[in-house]
């Protein structure tokens, strides 16, 4: 008789119950949140002075704080589900055209792809 194996129970990440898929979908969107602020900060820096630092630090700091207000997971003012990955599409589609508008293409491509792809695989397994 061979050893029986305990079924792992599944991932927690905030209190939720997470699939594999989840978890990367998850670590993939807090990545393009980074790149996202990274690319509106080199966005505003790349304008002619004053309003390199008005873009460079005030464009940031806008969509950090109502990133934070309503997209944020314990936000009380939280969008429902679906319209969190809306928004989020396309705030990481304006950082991406900010990229390509910086002359940074290949950035920019790749931004607007893995945000592209992101949207989809979110769409498919966050709950409805």
């Amino acid at each position: 008789m061979g050893r029986r194996r305990a079924e792992a129970p599944p991932a927690r990440a905030a209190g939720l119950n997470m699939s594999a898929a989840g978890m990367a979908a998850a670590a993939v969107g807090f990545l393009l949140e980074i790149g996202m602020v990274a690319a509106f900060l080199f966005w505003g820096f790349r304008h002619d002075s004053p309003w390199n630092l008005v873009l460079g630090l005030g464009v940031p700091a806008v969509v950090v704080v109502l990133w934070g207000i309503f997209m944020a997971p314990k936000s009380s003012r939280r969008l429902p589900g679906r319209m969190v990955a809306v928004a989020s599409l396309a705030v990481f589609v304006l950082a991406g055209a900010a990229l390509l508008a910086s002359g940074t293409a290949v950035l920019g491509v790749i931004m607007l792809v893995v945000a592209a792809a992101w949207f989809a695989v979110s769409w498919v397994v966050e709950p409805k």
